[in-house]
């Protein structure tokens, strides 16, 4: 399965998701992760769009059949969508796929992950940052957020962090 990032106007990303959606062995999604919401004494966590003009299209079809199959569309609805490409290549690399795979675990959603703080080293607990803590470069503990050094939009990736405690 390979994973293609598409930038797209937000108003026209649900669009894009249902064509995909329609196309054979073909999965859009919006990727979303859960972010800490507390305000007037509801506290708990909340889906929002990690990248609201992005979507995410997984298909068995390599970059040159992705091509041949999806061109045209993409020429038709300029200024709609277009595919965006690191250094020439649609499709993420094999490392940025398996780390988008172990996040989204099969969903749309990047979920929470809760862990400590020991001796000022990171030990996730659950959730798909387990085993990934050499991967976070930053905690905001107010916002329960970690950013992961990536490959991926300008290096960094917000993903949801519950530090509970820190010793």
């Amino acid at each position: 399965m390979y994973w293609y990032i598409a930038h797209v106007n937000e108003n026209k990303k649900t669009k894009l998701v249902k064509f995909f959606n329609s196309q054979e062995n073909t999965n859009a999604f919006i990727p979303k992760m859960e972010k800490w919401y507390s305000m007037k004494g509801i506290k708990d966590y909340i889906i929002k769009d990690l990248y609201p003009d992005y979507v995410f299209i997984k298909s068995p079809l390599d970059l040159e059949e992705f091509n041949k199959c999806f061109k045209e569309f993409f020429e038709t609805v300029d200024g709609f969508a277009q595919l965006l490409g690191y250094d020439d290549v649609y499709p993420l690399s094999e490392s940025e796929q398996s780390l988008m795979e172990k996040l989204f675990d099969n969903q749309d959603v990047i979920k929470h992950s809760v862990g400590n703080i020991v001796n000022s080293q990171l030990i996730v607990d659950e959730g798909p940052l387990m085993n990934m803590e050499d991967k976070v470069i930053k905690i905001n503990r107010h916002h329960r957020i970690a950013t992961l050094k990536t490959e991926l939009f300008n290096n960094r990736l917000i993903v949801p962090l519950e530090v509970i405690s820190k010793t």
